[in-house]
């Protein structure tokens, strides 16, 4: 019954995101809500645990405030991501 949810999930880190070298640039962040971030162990944050993967989940959002300015790709949320996503695919 998760699946289709989790293959969303999934989708927003990677896809699109140029095929580099610089971790900041191959991986997204995807900017959501508290809730979510919880509930997916704060794996929106997830250039950011690619780069550190040392760094515990708990500790991710205040990591990610020393890392924001690093970032190159970023998503508002999943739903934003998926409609921008769907937009590029129709072209």
């Amino acid at each position: 019954i998760g699946q289709p949810f989790l293959r969303a999930y999934l989708l927003a880190e990677h896809s699109d995101c140029p095929e580099v070298e610089n971790i900041f640039e191959n991986t997204r962040t995807t900017l959501t809500n508290r809730l979510v971030r919880r509930l997916a162990w704060n794996m929106p944050f997830h250039a950011e645990h690619h780069a550190f993967p040392a760094v515990p989940f708990h500790l991710l959002e205040n990591f990610h405030m020393l890392t924001r300015p690093h970032l190159r790709v970023t998503a508002p949320g999943y739903i934003a991501f998926h409609k921008d996503y769907i937009r590029r695919l129709r072209r």
